[in-house]
């Protein structure tokens, strides 16, 4: 018994190791088909919360907050992951799962899919579960503007005098509101920005400190309660309230110490209203023309004159501007009497010293003195208005007079270069072109000179807009009403009527910037109009347009519709041939085929539009060089030939917009949608900005044979169009094999400013290896984001000379960042972000060899971000470390709460 009992015994542990894997390969079989539903149903949850986490992004961007390296890694893999299991299940549906002609299941083959759909459904599952990140964002510091002196602030006694008491009054606890007035062109908005200097770098005074210019030109509180909210890195959503964008702006600057400066009020803004509070904490400085508005209606409880010029200083200014031909002694007695008849007026003084710059012609002094002479008996306001209007006829430049003209009427506080180049083409003013590429350096030329003649001026929020002194503008203004018979309707005017007929006959252009009315007139004729410009003030506003609207306008030239709702495009726009610009921005359109009847047409822009279809009447507008689809995001069709057919085109500009292209598998009589062939066929495209999702689509050798200056490219699902600096060249790359790095993009690689790499060790080891011994000499801004396992990021034998920004996430194979002999060699590199390296143990690591003394490394460096970083002991393998020399100094920490040896 007891054999039996031993037999019994062993064979139970037997079944005990053998059955139960038996069992459940047998239930592969068995459970096939709900294996496969199972995965079916993984797949759709994990859809749902990518979608989720999708919206929560595209929230957490529109706050202006950085999203967290590890979200973008998740959707990446979640979106291949969908991609992997719908390939799996699509597969299985043209499979053989079944024998013997039909009648009996093929067993073999439904086992295999049977056991990966299992193992299929816990990968899902687990990458499910690791969805809850807590926060997604991170708050960014915003960048700081304004924070050096004015190109032209000169320091004088009495501005310095006045600087030094708003600094002191600021200081004191009694204080919350102090007012700075004086008449139009005498430095208000210099002053202000030299306080806000002052008070940005002065640390121990305020935690924030905000600036908005030219507060008489913003339309509404919304748009102020925007500027301050811009500046203090908040972001509103779009349908909130005003009460409800006052609380929060309320909620955070009685946090902090906070400085506001509201920079040229005209008339009285309630700041309670805005969400300025008037606290202890919170300091605010206002500039006006008068001083009846800021004790009279904003009860300021200081106010400081800022005065003319004294005769040293007058003089001392227009010699600066003037140059060294006033050192000519034929010419310095009359030069000295021009200055005076400045009347110790800034603006005067520069824009008549920069008119006269470098004149050498002895009459054209004197003729200045005679001119200047006969305003005497005017005003001091008259007289600076006739005395700009002389500066303004002193352009010399054909070119530069019309163009001033147009920069005024436009806008009343900035002006975009790329809409300057829009209408300057569209209306001839650049001449003596024969590309965009020339026309663009011909108006930065040209945008300079009027810079160097103090008529235009820069704009301190960004490089790629100007603006005008108001002062200025409204002379230009009076200009263009007098010689171009503009009708223009702006922020603020009384519009009742059209203007009479007799006007309309004379009329060159019509101007309605930020207005709204409900139709447009029928049935006037425009004989010598060549532009309309229409923004309506109320976002997505339907305007009529009537049928014959355009007929009597022959001439008309540059045609712009922005923030419109147009469901119908009138008949009569086909009359228009002599159109050369159509900008059709922030609209929501309708049928867009009647585009195609305007052959001469070389702009067309649909910047920020909602529209579904480019139709294939585009395709007839052969003169196009250039076509801005940027923001188009509801962009789903390219009719197939269309850009192929743009021959001339030289600027194509897809950012955030059409992200359908069709691959090289559907055969060209089945084509619904464009292809990125067609790129190949515009032999004149110089500037491109594209988003391609995916790399597999890329033809070989796209931009081999291309002649790309500039451009701006992503490539790749895991990038967004975000933060595409359009003054650099940009390059945003996620391939997955070195073969798609095909000789285009290295060409591409060699020009490019502003590179993003994702991917595995060995394509970006290959990218840095095919560059090779001419290394990236033009690159300015490297950013590594992968989760494969680099050993090093940078080799040794590739220079980066440029190199000012370095950004690494999630490199989780590093050890340290850098060697000691790289990290000497980035000697211009300013910015260092580094970010979830898990083994990550230091920064830099000092090699064997190295004998220098580590003390001279990132010598410019001025902003340093080091984010959950778990294994960081220490900088640097040495004891000492300095950062930067001792002048420049690191303006910005963030070291995620960890302590570390230096």
């Amino acid at each position: 018994m007891w054999f039996l009992a031993a037999i019994t015994g062993v064979v139970g542990k037997i079944a005990e190791f053998t059955v139960p894997p038996v069992i459940r390969q047998v239930g592969y079989v068995i459970h096939y088909n709900k294996n496969l539903k199972k995965l079916e149903s993984r797949v759709d949850d994990l859809g749902e919360a990518r979608e989720r986490m999708k919206h929560a992004v595209e929230t957490e961007k529109r706050k202006g907050r950085e999203i967290e390296a590890g979200v973008q890694n998740w959707l990446t893999k979640v979106d291949e992951m969908i991609e992997k299991a719908n390939n799996f299940l699509k597969d299985g549906q043209h499979a053989e799962t079944r024998c013997l002609h039909g009648f009996c299941p093929n067993l073999k083959h439904r086992h295999h899919r049977s056991r990966k759909s299992t193992k299929l459904v816990k990968e899902v599952a687990e990458l499910c579960g690791k969805k809850d990140f807590g926060d997604i964002a991170y708050d960014v510091e915003p960048e700081e503007v304004c924070s050096t002196p004015a190109k032209d602030y000169q320091v004088f006694d009495s501005t310095t005098s006045v600087a030094k008491e708003i600094m002191n009054e600021l200081r004191q606890s009694d204080t919350d509101i102090i007012g700075v007035y004086g008449i139009g062109g005498v430095g208000k908005t210099t002053l202000a920005t030299e306080v806000y200097r002052q008070a940005t770098e002065d640390k121990t005074l305020f935690d924030d400190v905000v600036i908005v210019q030219d507060v008489k030109n913003i339309p509404d509180l919304h748009g102020i309660q925007k500027r301050i909210a811009e500046k203090l890195g908040m972001d509103f959503l779009g349908d909130e309230t005003t009460d409800k964008r006052a609380s929060r702006l309320f909620s955070r600057i009685k946090k902090n110490k906070v400085l506001v400066i509201l920079d040229d009020i005209h008339a009285k803004i309630d700041l309670e209203i805005v969400g300025v509070p008037r606290v202890s904490n919170c300091k605010v400085l206002l500039t006006s023309r008068t001083r009846e508005v800021l004790s009279g209606e904003m009860h300021t409880q200081k106010e400081f004159q800022l005065d003319l010029l004294d005769a040293k200083e007058n003089w001392s200014l227009f010699e600066k501007m003037a140059g060294d031909v006033v050192q000519n002694p034929a010419i310095r007695e009359v030069a000295i009497e021009v200055a005076q008849k400045c009347g110790g007026l800034p603006l005067l003084v520069v824009t008549v010293a920069r008119a006269l710059k470098d004149r050498s012609a002895l009459y054209a002094w004197k003729d200045a003195v005679r001119r200047l002479k006969i305003f005497d008996k005017e005003g001091f306001t008259e007289k600076s208005y006739l005395a700009l209007e002389w500066s303004y006829e002193q352009l010399d430049d054909k070119e530069l007079k019309p163009l001033c003209l147009l920069s005024g009427i436009m806008r009343d506080y900035s002006m975009n270069l790329l809409d300057l180049l829009k209408y300057s083409m569209g209306l001839g003013l650049i001449k003596n072109v024969d590309t965009m590429e020339e026309a663009q350096n011909a108006l930065h030329s040209l945008v300079e000179k009027l810079k160097d003649s103090c008529l235009l001026l820069e704009d301190s929020d960004n490089n790629k807009y100007f603006r005008m002194h108001d002062l200025v503008h409204e002379v230009v203004n009076q200009i263009a009403l007098r010689e171009q018979h503009v009708f223009k309707v702006t922020i603020g005017d009384e519009f009742k009527e059209w203007p009479a007929k007799d006007f309309c006959k004379k009329s060159t252009m019509i101007i309605l910037d930020n207005y709204s009315i409900p139709h447009l007139p029928e049935g006037l004729e425009y004989p010598e109009l060549e532009m309309i410009t229409f923004c309506s003030s109320d976002f997505d506003h339907c305007l009529e347009i009537p049928r014959n609207f355009f007929e009597g306008m022959k001439k008309l030239k540059v045609l712009d519709f922005t923030n419109l709702s147009i469901p119908t495009l009138p008949p009569s726009l086909q009359f228009l041939k002599s159109l050369r610009t159509l900008c059709l921005d922030a609209c929501t359109l309708g049928d867009l085929a009647l585009v195609g009847e305007l052959r001469n047409l070389e702009m067309l822009s649909f910047l920020k539009s909602k529209f579904r279809k480019l139709p294939e009447e585009i395709g007839q507008l052969t003169r196009l060089r250039l076509l801005d689809l940027n923001g188009c995001s509801q962009l789903e069709v390219i009719s197939p030939n269309v850009i192929s057919n743009l021959k001339r085109l030289e600027n194509l500009r897809m950012g955030d917009s059409f992200n359908r292209w069709e691959g090289e598998e559907v055969i060209s009589s089945e084509r619904r949608n464009a292809h990125l062939e067609e790129l190949k066929h515009l032999p004149q495209l110089t500037a491109l900005q594209i988003h391609i999702s995916d790399a597999n689509i890329v033809p070989a050798d796209l931009f081999t044979t291309s002649e790309l200056k500039r451009f701006q490219i992503c490539i790749g699902s895991a990038w967004k169009w975000d933060n595409v600096d359009e003054a650099l060249n940009v390059l945003k790359l996620r391939l997955t094999a070195s073969n798609e790095l095909d000789q285009g993009l290295r060409m591409l690689l060699k020009r490019t400013e502003d590179l993003y790499l994702e991917g595995t060790e060995a394509v970006n080891n290959s990218i840095v290896y095919q560059i090779g011994v001419e290394g990236f000499q033009k690159l300015k801004h490297l950013h590594l984001q992968t989760t494969a396992e680099f050993t090093y990021i940078i080799n040794g034998k590739v220079r980066y000379p440029n190199l000012t920004w370095l950004g690494v996430n999630e490199l989780n194979g590093l050890t340290f960042l850098l060697s000691s002999s790289m990290a000497r060699s980035l000697a211009q590199l300013k910015r260092l972000h580094v970010s979830g390296c898990q083994i990550m143990e230091e920064i830099v690591s000092i090699e064997e060899s190295d004998e220098e003394i580590v003390d001279n490394f990132f010598c410019q460096l001025q902003i340093l971000e080091l984010k959950d970083l778990p294994n960081l002991t220490k900088f640097c393998s040495r004891n000492h470390i300095e950062l930067s020399n001792p002048s420049s100094g690191i303006q910005h920490f963030l070291f995620d709460n960890k302590s570390f040896q230096t």
